[in-house]
């Protein structure tokens, strides 16, 4: 854009926000703006429809003259057009910081509300409660991958393995992205499982990864803010192993919770979507699968705190008071 270009777009943002009469024809809203000729006319309802999708704008029919023209909704509005127009003016951009993957959840600073990823994580999540059949604008492949256990302490119970995504600040199935890198998607699903359990190993013979099933669901990228189309590759984890070591971002889920999109883990909530759908699609669903490893697995005590924080400090409250009145026993 020249800067002629750019000064013609800022005379009709004011134009537009000092207008506080009835509806303006579009051809004499340039004209009070100083425009003239056929190309800048043209322009001008480009402009003006791009205005429309901020809802800043509307059409209406002049009651008096009969023609139709724009009027600003509000007197907000009208500012909202003047400060548009003294950015376009100074060249400034209004929003910044394009380049940072991920989004956050309200309460927003200012800095976060202006950030480009931001913006569109709320641009589009409000595009896709207008219209739930919203065109995605990305695709991606992902893989996930079930494992399922006994633990102990459990009662018996179905525990699934799920991991903290630290960008989209939801827990959901080990697994990710398949990347260029990876000859298929299975070697992604075990790559994946190397990089989220410590210590992990896979050993042939002794570690299989049995598909499950393809689905895809279209939801909000909390990463690059975008509604996506998701292709999600689902494996079990099939192991002779004994232990399967998680780590701090590791959580193990009940089979009763794992569907249920109430479930919170420290105000994060579940990413399963996609899991719902392969239920719907399995035999048996997922309390039809096998376990993934034979033995009931051991929590470590860091697991316990975290699972039963209240039970542990009434454990531990319990003890000192044991131990202090012993000590006039013992003195």
């Amino acid at each position: 854009m020249t800067d002629d270009d750019a000064a013609a777009v800022a005379a009709l943002l004011d134009a537009a926000g000092q207008h506080a009469g009835p509806p303006i024809p579009l051809s004499e809203l340039c004209r009070q703006a100083g425009l003239s000729g056929a190309a800048t006319e043209a322009s001008a309802p480009i402009v003006m429809s791009l205005l429309g999708a901020f809802g800043v704008l509307r059409p209406e029919r002049d009651p008096a003259s009969g023609q139709v023209g724009v009027v600003a909704v509000s007197p907000q509005a009208r500012y909202f057009l003047r400060s548009l127009a003294s950015y376009v003016r100074t060249g400034h951009s209004i929003l910044d910081n394009w380049e940072r993957p991920g989004t956050a959840e309200p309460p927003f600073t200012g800095r976060q509300v202006l950030s480009g990823p931001q913006f569109l994580y709320l641009a589009e999540e409000r595009r896709l409660a207008l219209d739930a059949d919203a065109a995605p604008l990305r695709q991606t492949d992902v893989v996930q991958v079930v494992v399922k256990c006994r633990l102990r302490g459990r009662g018996g119970r179905a525990q699934y393995l799920l991991i903290y995504d630290d960008r989209a600040r939801q827990y959901q199935l080990p697994g990710g992205h398949v990347r260029a890198s990876d000859t298929d998607d299975r070697a992604a699903a075990m790559r994946e499982l190397e990089e989220e359990l410590p210590g992990y190993d896979p050993t042939p013979g002794r570690d299989r990864l049995k598909e499950l099933g393809t689905v895809s669901v279209v939801q909000l990228s909390r990463t690059f803010g975008a509604v996506t189309e998701y292709r999600v590759v689902f494996f079990q984890l099939e192991s002779e192993a004994q232990q399967i070591r998680v780590g701090p971002s590791g959580r193990w889920v009940p089979e009763d919770a794992l569907l249920d999109r109430t479930t919170l883990f420290g105000g994060a909530t579940l990413n399963v979507a996609a899991l719902e759908r392969l239920d719907q699609l399995l035999p048996g669903g997922l309390r039809g699968l096998p376990w993934s490893l034979p033995r009931v697995q051991h929590r470590s005590l860091r697991e316990v705190v975290r699972d039963r924080p209240w039970e542990v400090v009434g454990l531990v409250i319990g003890i000192l008071g044991l131990v202090l009145a012993l000590i006039p026993l013992l003195s």
